[in-house]
């Protein structure tokens, strides 16, 4: 794939404690995308605007905070900025994990997540960005 011209204006920020996010960050903006990548999620909650970004890729196991955590803090700070809680103001997410994803445990324990709110860290590039492309689509 080659970037395009809608993903110019598109703004992904990335939390992930690991070494390997630097290959996600490299991916995605190869393909044009505006990246923000932190390593500490201490420091995403700090810098999280959530007008700026149209996407939000967690780490799903961080070693400091899990990453339905710090969705969790996200969403409340998307909630001051919009001085609401309707969904329609909230920010697109999707975590990324290396372990294997079991959709009918986690529909349980989050079922305001659908599947399409997972990407294994595992998948070929192509797989990778064709799924930020359907989250952001």
């Amino acid at each position: 794939m080659s970037p395009s011209s809608n993903t110019k204006n598109k703004n992904i920020f990335m939390v992930d404690d690991v070494n390997t996010s630097s290959k996600y960050k490299k991916w995605l903006e190869e393909e044009g995308f505006n990246l923000t990548l932190i390593n500490d999620p201490d420091l995403a909650e700090q810098n999280f605007n959530p007008e700026n970004y149209d996407l939000v890729l967690i780490g799903f196991r961080m070693s400091v905070v899990d990453g339905f955590d710090l969705y969790h803090k996200l969403h409340d700070l998307s909630k001051k900025v919009h001085q609401d809680t309707s969904p329609s103001n909230d920010f697109r997410i999707c975590f990324m994990t290396s372990s294997r994803i079991n959709y009918t445990a986690l529909a349980e324990v989050h079922p305001e997540f659908g599947e399409e709110c997972y990407v294994s860290k595992e998948v070929p590039k192509d797989i990778f960005i064709k799924h930020v492309y359907s989250l952001l689509s």
